[in-house]
């Protein structure tokens, strides 16, 4: 597979820095109670028609949304939920929420890793109609590699498609990509390979990556192992997160899915609900595969 020589120093660098600090991390973040209160049965609103194909909205009015457990982050929480439409069973949107006290009382120590890893369950419905099986966040106080690029304080959003058991057992070692057509034809540069998360594939037109090195604020990326495409991970910074900004963006799609005969994302978005104040990040317009 083709390469970007001029990035690889840069994620030869980062696999070398990831590997020596992922090897500390530990699952970890117990369901716990506080004294805020997390609506069981309340809708996820995904805000307004731009986010949604035209498919998607004929449904948005006739759903339910199912909820994974709320997990302590910061001085807030985090959870998962899921969109489904009532009338066939569709995913609409699948995502993490967060709410405003989650991005404040983060650890600043970029080597305290049992303290930057948040493990979402899903609901079980979510894991019926999606490929998904768990969602882990990982906090990055200071960025990391490459310099300039992604060294800003950010979250690693990653969507798995194995288990959790799996997804610890993998190792920092590069191995086997993916068969051709099953990462998108523009994922050409292959990042870190990091322990118990996998190798990142990252496509050069991002507009954070060379030759453009614009700011960089959300990126989506690919992970694989073994040879099989394992995540999907929106990557953000905490700052756009807070911004209250709302976007949409199709997510670039691979000619090949596996698992197949399920639902799989083309776009993801990210917004605040100023109502209650949290911050929502999904994956969307499911289609089947």
């Amino acid at each position: 597979m083709k390469r970007m020589n001029h990035l690889q120093g840069f994620f030869m660098l980062a696999a070398s820095l990831l590997t020596i600090t992922s090897c500390q991390k530990q699952v970890q973040k117990e369901v716990v109670a506080s004294q805020e209160t997390l609506s069981a049965t309340e809708k996820v609103i995904i805000p307004g028609a731009a986010l949604l194909s035209s498919a998607a909205r004929a449904n948005v009015q006739d759903y339910n949304t199912f909820y994974g457990p709320a997990v302590q982050m910061g001085n807030g929480h985090a959870r998962s939920w899921i969109n489904i439409s009532r009338g066939d069973n569709k995913p609409l949107a699948i995502g993490i929420e967060f709410t405003g006290k989650s991005m404040n009382g983060l650890t600043d120590d970029p080597m305290d890793m049992a303290a930057s890893m948040f493990v979402l369950p899903l609901h079980q419905k979510a894991q019926a109609v999606t490929p998904f099986d768990h969602i882990v966040i990982n906090w990055n106080p200071h960025g990391h590699e490459p310099e300039h690029i992604y060294d800003v304080p950010h979250f690693d959003m990653h969507f798995y498609k194995i288990s959790l058991e799996e997804q610890m057992s993998i190792t920092g070692i590069p191995n086997t990509p993916p068969p051709a057509g099953y990462l998108p034809a523009s994922y050409v540069i292959q990042g870190a390979t990091v322990p118990q998360m996998g190798t990142h594939w990252l496509d050069p037109h991002s507009p954070e990556l060379p030759p453009t090195m614009a700011p960089f604020t959300y990126t989506m990326i690919y992970g694989s192992n073994n040879g099989e495409v394992i995540f999907i991970e929106p990557m953000i910074t905490r700052s756009f997160l807070l911004s209250g900004v709302t976007v949409s963006k199709e997510i670039p799609q691979p000619i090949h899915f596996s698992p197949s005969n399920t639902y799989y994302p083309s776009a993801y978005s990210i917004w605040t609900n100023a109502a209650n104040e949290r911050i929502y990040v999904s994956l969307n317009d499911f289609i089947w595969r």
